[in-house]
């Protein structure tokens, strides 16, 4: 009789073709077989999944620990293993040569990490640019970040100068030349923004549906467009995060008709709530929540899979940075990895029809992809990291921002009731997160080291 370190029994697991009922048999932290429930093994622990779902761990592609106490900012991968997410992609931003830096980020990244995580750059100088393949080969990261945003002092908040198109062109030569490398694009016209917020301003309010006006559809989509069409002629991979509206997704659409290497994310807020809803100050984002139709023709992308990933845009600040001054002063995004797979469950799978493979897509393996780790994660197969998530598909409770493990004080779906909550979080084989209890220790998780040819 085969023996293994542990089995999960008797759950609907969600492989990448289909949701069967199976076994998942772990041995060394890695998924050795998936079996008949008829099957007899051996095994030294077994969980008991009957009536639950198993997916494949979370894999954000997404956050943004560098916004949070800086001095604890792996800590927060404890919200990541109360949401079910196994693997996070966390952005390192500096205005410095990232060679000065990374020994100690990384030696700081491995001692505090409960989950595995990997880091994207900010790419903003010359000094950076240079040593872009010290990055990839001798660090093994090889994605990036570019704000077509940050003009002027616009991200200055972060140490970072202003940019131009002459570099993002320059920027993405050197990714088109490394076939294993992707580019994200943070995607809005900041001097279209700086012009319509004058305008608004005037007005006197400090509703969020204004904040939402001052950078309309066209904001993003006109910088979409300009990013979509320089990966194309340079043959770059580019990430667009966070696409929040219908204008552009049809632009990012058309971009991938023609060929473009254009990867698609949206996140649960652009997928769950809109700037009508009570929020204030909280409900500030960049790009900003908008309409109704906006919310439903990302869900049709999703559907139609113009849409390739979910993401959280994760940032851990307090609830008090987020309520200084007006609306125009108060600082952008929010806390949501611990609220992706909730949030996707109840309003994807339950509410619109979404399959759970789809999700899984959506969330696990896509991300995985298009970031280098796949097929070590984001599937549940032979060979890949024993990363899973096992939950009651039909039971539901409110949003607690109390229990969500972040440095952060809130989330925007407060007392929302959502379905899809992580009953257990798996990492490598091993129980790290029960019912909302973190059980990882600081350092078990990894630093996810990866490759890209030239």
């Amino acid at each position: 009789m085969t023996a293994y370190d542990l089995v999960v029994r008797g759950g609907q697991v969600v492989t990448e073709t289909a949701v069967v009922p199976a076994d998942v048999a772990v041995r060394d932290g890695v998924i050795a077989a998936l079996l008949p429930r008829s099957a007899e093994v051996e095994a030294r622990e077994v969980i008991d999944a009957e009536g639950r779902v198993v997916l494949p761990g979370v894999v954000d592609p997404h956050a943004h620990y560098e916004m949070g106490p800086g001095d604890e900012r792996y800590g927060e991968t404890k919200s990541a293993v109360v949401g079910g997410v196994t693997s996070t992609f966390t952005y390192l931003l500096s205005g410095r040569p990232y060679s000065e830096i990374l020994p100690q980020e990384l030696a700081k990244l491995r001692a505090e990490v409960r989950t595995d995580v990997g880091l994207h750059l900010g790419m903003m100088t010359d000094e950076q640019l240079a040593e872009l393949d010290r990055y990839v080969d001798e660090y093994g990261i090889p994605s990036f970040k570019y704000f077509m945003n940050f003009r002027g002092n616009e991200g200055a908040y972060l140490g970072l100068g202003g940019n131009d198109d002459g570099f993002l062109l320059r920027v993405l030569e050197a990714i088109g030349r490394r076939p294993g490398c992707v580019m994200a694009v943070h995607t809005e016209n900041i001097e279209l923004v700086w012009t319509i917020t004058a305008r608004l301003k005037e007005e006197g309010r400090e509703d969020l549906a204004v904040y939402s006006l001052s950078r309309p559809d066209y904001v993003e989509s006109t910088a979409a467009h300009l990013a979509a069409t320089l990966a194309e002629v340079t043959g770059a991979h580019i990430y667009v995060p966070h696409v929040s509206s219908r204008r552009t997704l049809d632009v990012l659409r058309a971009a991938k008709a023609r060929g473009a290497r254009v990867t698609v994310e949206t996140c649960p807020h652009y997928l769950a709530a809109t700037c009508y809803e009570p929020l204030g100050h909280l409900g500030k984002v960049n790009p900003p929540l908008r309409g109704p139709d906006d919310v439903e023709a990302l869900w049709e992308g999703v559907a139609d899979g113009s849409i390739d990933v979910v993401g959280s845009d994760h940032v851990p600040r307090r609830a008090e940075k987020k309520r200084t001054g007006s609306i125009w002063t108060a600082s952008a995004g929010f806390p949501g990895t611990a609220t992706i797979l909730p949030v996707m469950w109840t309003e994807g799978v339950r509410r619109r029809g979404l399959s759970p493979v789809r999700l899984a897509q959506l969330v696990s393996t896509q991300p995985a992809r298009t970031y280098g780790v796949y097929p070590r994660k984001g599937a549940i197969r032979v060979g890949a990291d024993a990363d899973l998530v096992v939950f009651d598909p039909d039971a539901v409770r409110p949003v607690r921002a109390a229990e969500l493990g972040s440095f952060s004080d809130y989330s925007i779906f407060e007392g929302r009731e959502l379905a899809g909550w992580p009953e257990l979080t798996l990492l490598r084989g091993r129980v790290v997160g029960r019912a909302g209890r973190v059980l990882a220790e600081p350092g078990e998780g990894r630093y996810l080291m990866r490759e890209a040819g030239r």
